[in-house]
């Protein structure tokens, strides 16, 4: 488990080099694999969101990224209340103790081609989810789901209130959770790792740690030649 490390890191702070792993690994799980109608620019995603309010999470085995989530205040302008507006009649919260997840993914085939299909990733990165959010003060985390994401997450431990239910297409339900930071959740989150990796250690209880800081400015035109 040595190898395996869960990160924080800022948009700001994060190197032209990573953003394009991540991005790519993006384009691969949302766009390749699951057909999402996202913005894929020279073989990365990324999109308006993709700026300097936001910051990441990041699951990586010996430096390799495998899973990622992207968070961005409440305060400023997120998915919710702009792209995912017309899914809900809910007002989109604004709160300075509230963030939005969005862009939560486990690269599923990566991890098993490394020989982690037994390792909980999607459990860990919401324990890592959790973890950043009460070292931060945040009292719950705001996002968009699939029914079936929206059992995975019960299932991982994580409960959870559903402002609203709405359609993204039709056909296609989708649910704005509600994900509070409680001290239950992070013991219910730990349990249910632990259930499944019993050989986890207490470094886990250290995630998501603080990438070291490589300012610099992502533009297109990095993307471009990146």
């Amino acid at each position: 488990m040595n190898n395996l490390n869960f990160f924080h890191t800022a948009y700001a702070n994060t190197s032209q080099e990573l953003l394009s792993q991540l991005y790519g690994l993006r384009k691969e799980v949302f766009s390749d694999r699951l057909n999402w109608n996202v913005n894929i620019t020279n073989g990365f995603e990324y999109d308006a969101y993709d700026n300097a309010q936001a910051s990441y999470l990041i699951g990586s085995w010996q430096g390799v990224p495998l899973a990622g989530l992207r968070l961005i205040n409440t305060l400023h302008p997120y998915m919710v209340e702009v792209p995912f507006r017309h899914f809900f009649e809910y007002a989109p919260p604004k709160h300075a103790l509230m963030v939005e997840s969005s862009r939560f993914f486990v690269d599923k085939t990566r991890s098993r081609a490394l020989g982690l299909a037994h390792v909980p990733l999607t459990e860990m990165l919401l324990f890592a989810l959790h973890n950043h959010a009460a070292r931060q003060g945040l009292t719950s985390v705001i996002t968009v789901v699939s029914h079936a994401m929206s059992r995975i997450v019960r299932k991982a431990g994580w409960d959870y209130e559903v402002l609203d239910t709405g359609n993204a297409s039709p056909g296609e339900k989708v649910l704005l959770l509600d994900m509070t930071v409680t001290a239950q959740n992070h013991a219910q989150l730990l349990t249910a790792i632990a259930k499944k990796y019993p050989s986890m250690d207490q470094r886990i209880l250290q995630w998501p740690a603080t990438a070291p800081a490589h300012p610099q400015v992502y533009t297109e035109q990095a993307t471009t030649a990146a």
